[in-house]
């Protein structure tokens, strides 16, 4: 079984609490809060450009669906060491 992850907007501090206390006994559920203020590289750099191949969000779908709901349930599978 995986491992559950809310993530709460910004915006919507008594949804992060109420999801927080609800899942608080729950091992598997885990809820934060979207940090990000904005995206921190600027598409405009002077300096080398970027060494990584693609973007390191796996899930960048879940950054579209912040700004239109007000948070992203990501289920996270279990792998095999």
């Amino acid at each position: 079984m995986g491992r559950t992850v809310y993530v709460v907007a910004r915006d919507h501090p008594e949804l992060f609490t109420y999801l927080r206390d609800r899942f608080s006994a729950d091992g598997e559920v885990e809820v934060i809060r979207d940090r990000r203020v904005r995206q921190r590289r600027q598409v405009n750099m002077t300096h080398d450009p970027e060494r990584r191949r693609h973007d390191r969000r796996s899930r960048p779908e879940a950054d579209l669906e912040l700004q239109i709901r007000s948070h992203v349930i990501i289920t996270l599978s279990d792998f095999p060491a």
